[in-house]
């Protein structure tokens, strides 16, 4: 595996298409690779996720690339999800409490009536 140090977009006028370039480096090897794309979004989209990953690679005996991402862990979220719940049954359990108010003083406006 090789890492991939960086990566352009590029308009091949001999073979009149785009292709992407990858810089690779490892194992006391830098080389560049170039594979073509459909078109400029398509490079673009592999741009961002090279980007946007925590660490990528080529593995030439496949083509394979690979982006990594890092995650916050399962906890966390969870932890943030339960919050945001106990949020939301306050707000409600507060419209609640304001509903059965407003049902009291009509209740006590039609005593006094009669």
């Amino acid at each position: 595996m090789l890492a991939i140090q960086g990566l352009k977009c590029v308009y091949d006028t001999g073979s009149r298409g785009w292709a992407i370039e990858l810089a690779l480096k490892g194992e006391g090897e830098e080389a560049v690779r170039r594979f073509d794309v459909d078109g400029p979004e398509d490079a673009e989209m592999l741009i961002e996720a090279f980007d946007e990953s925590t660490a990528s690679s080529f593995d030439p005996a496949t083509g394979e690339i690979v982006f990594a991402y890092e995650y916050a862990t399962l906890e966390d979220e969870d932890e943030d999800e339960t919050d945001d719940e106990a949020d939301e049954e306050e707000d409600e359990d507060a419209e609640v409490a304001e509903d059965d108010e407003d049902e009291v003083a009509e209740n006590e406006d039609e005593k006094v009536k009669a």
